[in-house]
């Protein structure tokens, strides 16, 4: 199935999770924001397996000054 993260779209096998594909695709264990289908997904859900057409968006915490 298709799903799109960062408006990139990518194949994924159909079990797999929110968490799985993060961890895929190499962000960080902490630090970092997700929204599923325009809704801010919380750590505690990151275990939701997605669908085909999902939309994720990844934000990462930026430090600066």
């Amino acid at each position: 199935m298709i799903v799109s993260v960062n408006e990139k779209q990518l194949h994924v096998d159909d079990q797999t999770t929110v968490a799985a594909l993060l961890d895929r695709l190499g962000y960080p264990d902490r630090g970092i924001a997700v929204a599923l289908d325009r809704a801010v997904l919380p750590r505690s859900r990151w275990t939701t397996t997605l669908s085909d057409g999902a939309c994720l968006e990844v934000v990462t915490a930026v430090q600066g000054g």
